[in-house]
């Protein structure tokens, strides 16, 4: 016979552990400065006895403090939709990881008001639902902040037009420029290449061998020195030139812009600006 204190004690039941999911920021890349990619892994943990499924219902994103929705951004995979995670084992859990990246329109994300600092914060957010049949569906939530610098291409503005020297088959120019660099670092600019239309036809062009460097959130002025060579234009169209006074311009060109920045160390910047300009005499 068994005495009632010698009865053993119920064994308490196994509390239910839900399943975890984290957002982890990987890293960041851009081919120029309008778009932008951050990549992430979204983990989820899955610490039942089952194979759990999962569905991610949506996902937004919050900007600079300004809260948006497809806007200038897009989710890949755009849609992950259902998928499951496989039970652990023993005491560790079943894990699975899944690569998410979110594309940046910068000039998108401009247009819908996005306030356009020094810095970018991206906190991305992607609501979910763990799905079982014993439960109701059980809301689950990912988010991930990341800051990263907003890089913007340099100012180029023409300052003045000079004809320095008149000879018999060509004739030199100076131009006047001035290069604007808004970003709070210093940037650099080689294989700087540049052409020079005056009143609809083309002029000179000419290359600047030496890098330029522009100190962050400053104005850096200088001049460009062209050479026009009539040999295979009308000689009048010299004469025409020595006795202008002002000009319709257009002036463009590339360079290859070097920020220091991790993710976008450098990239090709353009221009192509026309304006009006006193054309001097020395």
């Amino acid at each position: 016979m068994c005495l009632a204190a010698c009865k053993s004690k119920p064994v308490p039941p196994v509390p239910f552990v839900r399943p975890r999911a984290s957002l982890h920021f990987v890293s960041i890349e851009a081919h120029d400065v309008s778009r932008v990619s951050l990549d992430y892994t979204l983990k989820v943990e899955n610490p039942t006895p089952a194979d759990a499924a999962f569905i991610i219902e949506e996902w937004n994103i919050v900007i600079n403090d300004r809260e948006m929705k497809n806007e200038g951004a897009i989710l890949i995979p755009g849609e992950i939709g259902v998928f499951s995670v496989e039970s652990g084992t023993g005491a560790l859990p079943g894990v699975r990881e899944i690569p998410v990246r979110l594309e940046l329109d910068i000039p998108s994300l401009a247009s819908a008001g996005v306030p356009l600092k020094d810095d970018f914060t991206v906190e991305l957010v992607l609501d979910m639902f763990h799905t079982d049949v014993l439960r109701a569906p059980y809301p689950m939530q990912a988010r991930e902040t990341t800051v990263f610098p907003y890089i913007r291409e340099p100012v180029f503005t023409i300052t003045a037009i000079a004809i320095l020297k008149a000879e018999l088959i060509n004739t030199r120019f100076r131009v006047g420029l001035r290069i604007d660099n808004p970003n709070p670092f210093p940037v650099e600019l080689s294989a700087f290449s540049y052409k020079l239309y005056g009143n609809g036809r083309f002029w000179a062009d000419g290359t600047e061998e030496n890098i330029i460097r522009v100190a962050g959130k400053s104005t850096l002025t200088g001049n460009l020195f062209l050479m026009m060579n009539f040999i295979d234009m009308p000689r009048g169209l010299l004469d025409q030139i020595i006795l202008l006074q002002n000009v319709n311009y257009r002036f463009t060109g590339e360079a290859e812009v070097i920020t220091g920045v991790e993710y976008l160390p450098k990239f090709k910047s353009g221009f192509d600006m026309s304006g009006y300009s006193v054309v001097l005499d020395n």
